[in-house]
């Protein structure tokens, strides 16, 4: 009698699963996607944000008009101490500042 051997596959299961992607904005002339949006920054204060998202803010605002960008400060630190807090809230902080948009930095 020929032995049998059970057989593994050799990766993992997903550990998340796939998810809708969020439709894209269109912006205020139709056209350009950022044009009149409101843009939050979000940062975990690991690495550069400070000198990073000064540059990404001068150069969407000078591509898209009437962009405006809400700065990280205003929302936290997505990566401290406070950080399930800080998650925990960003639904109604994104709403209070009228968010269309997040551009969220982490250092990895």
């Amino acid at each position: 009698m020929e032995p049998s051997y059970e057989v593994v596959w050799p990766r993992s299961p997903r550990g998340v699963q796939a998810r809708r992607v969020a439709n894209r904005l269109e912006g205020a002339d139709g056209c350009h996607p950022l044009q009149g949006k409101r843009i939050a920054f979000l940062w975990d204060f690991l690495f550069r944000g400070d000198e990073l998202f000064p540059v990404v803010e001068r150069e969407l605002t000078e591509r898209f008009a009437g962009l405006e960008v809400v700065g990280y400060q205003e929302f936290g630190n997505t990566h401290g101490s406070d950080e399930v807090e800080t998650i925990a809230g960003l639904p109604t902080a994104l709403a209070n500042h009228r968010i269309d948009a997040v551009v969220s930095g982490m250092g990895c």
